[in-house]
């Protein structure tokens, strides 16, 4: 059975969803194996938009069903509230997710302690304020809640009065609703979720299922977010690699492919290392053109040139297969295009960093290409042919536009110029 990881080859914010949703017809189930509402993965079905944060990329009324994983965190009331909009254009669209017990749940003590600890750092990280590195920090310290504790209630009150505990003196009072409050919400976000249809389970239940389908993983921003690889601390903290499949049971082993999700160019939001940022009458009218803003904070993303030595050690990092390209249509009619071919490191050209300290003081290395009027001239198949060169993995497929439809195989688009 076909099994296939799509995860961010830069710094998130490639077109994920998007290319997640132009896929899933051919798989039976679409999984989410990290992170939270952090995420904003865009959708289109017909002329609609709707964004995810949290729910993975079906095709609505579609074959595949999509499961929400163990390495998620999970804000409650937002999948409830993206099931509820979902569900009044596609009536039914529960019964088509599935969600993990194992899964930790994002509190409301969360998402003021994001607010609280970010304005306490004399460098803020630019968190979203979401309570996700909250709730991973929980998880990992074993003070978190995870939905099986939902269906105790009896030890889900008194975690919560342990926790609560902790917390009041961490933070000297400065959280609000109490644990009878929060059990109070999270049995009706329970209850409402599963009113909805969702299907309450786990990998472990799932496994001879998973195991006798075709499943496409659907991963979280991008390898240079990922906590252990990425450029920390400006990073998130759910794995953003592939191998956060081993929350669902699988190991990266059992892929065939491993598809690199990345733009044109380069962006990224909030603060952090970003070597080939420029701040330009062109790279803002880039940000203009491609909308380069975020699906979840409305913030303006930061824009750049392809950045090849990040590219290359996100294949490293993550074991990338394959890439696919998104918003090739941004750059058209540019008559130059500049690619960071290598890093100037303490005076030495490097390919590829070694660590992730090398983005904080790398001097971008840059070579220019011709521009092209459209994606059908053949300066952009140059341009594709460039990238594989220069990092020895094929691309498979190109974006054009926001839409679902608006993407072809590589191989299309050639037969075309």
């Amino acid at each position: 059975m076909k099994r296939v990881a799509v995860v961010g080859a830069q710094w998130g914010d490639e077109g994920k969803g998007k290319v997640v949703n132009y896929l899933a017809d051919g798989f039976d189930w679409i999984v989410r194996f990290a992170g939270g509402a952090n995420a904003g993965h865009t959708i289109y079905v017909g002329d609609r938009k709707y964004v995810n944060h949290l729910l993975p990329c079906i095709v609505p009324g579609g074959r595949g069903r999509g499961f929400l994983g163990a390495g998620m965190v999970l804000d409650l009331e937002q999948l409830a509230n993206e099931l509820t909009s979902l569900a009044q254009d596609f009536p039914g669209i529960g019964t088509q997710f599935a969600v993990d017990l194992e899964a930790s749940v994002v509190l409301p003590w969360h998402k003021q302690e994001d607010v609280i600890l970010e304005g306490m750092r004399a460098e803020p990280i630019g968190t979203t304020g979401r309570g996700i590195g909250p709730a991973y920090t929980d998880k990992a310290s074993r003070e978190g809640i995870k939905l099986c504790h939902l269906f105790d209630e009896r030890m889900l009150a008194e975690r919560l009065e342990n926790t609560w505990n902790l917390k009041q003196n961490l933070y000297q009072g400065r959280l609000t609703m109490s644990p009878s409050e929060v059990v109070s919400t999270l049995i009706q976000l329970r209850d409402r979720i599963m009113q909805l249809g969702v299907e309450f389970t786990s990998a472990v239940d799932m496994a001879e299922v998973f195991h006798g389908t075709s499943v496409l993983f659907e991963g979280a921003q991008g390898v240079l977010l990922d906590p252990d690889f990425g450029t920390f601390p400006f990073v998130t903290s759910g794995s953003c690699m592939a191998h956060g499949v081993s929350s669902v049971g699988f190991s990266t082993f059992e892929l065939d492919d491993v598809a690199g999700v990345l733009k044109a160019y380069t962006t990224r939001v909030g603060a952090g290392p970003f070597p080939t940022e420029e701040d330009s009458d062109v790279t803002r009218d880039i940000r203009e053109r491609g909308r380069e803003y975020g699906a979840t904070t409305g913030r303006p993303r930061r824009v750049g040139w392809l950045d090849l030595p990040a590219l290359r050690y996100a294949v490293v990092r993550s074991g990338l297969t394959s890439f696919i390209i998104t918003k090739a249509d941004v750059l058209n009619g540019l008559n130059c295009i500049k690619v960071c071919t290598g890093y100037r490191v303490a005076g030495n050209v490097r390919e590829i960093p070694s660590t992730s300290h090398d983005f904080f003081v790398a001097e971008p290395v840059y070579e220019e290409l011709p521009g092209w009027p459209s994606t059908e001239h053949v300066n952009f198949l140059k341009y594709m042919t460039f990238i594989e060169e220069q990092v020895h993995v094929p691309i498979t497929h190109i974006s054009y536009g926001p839409k679902t439809d608006e993407m072809e195989t590589k191989g299309s688009l050639i037969m075309g110029i």
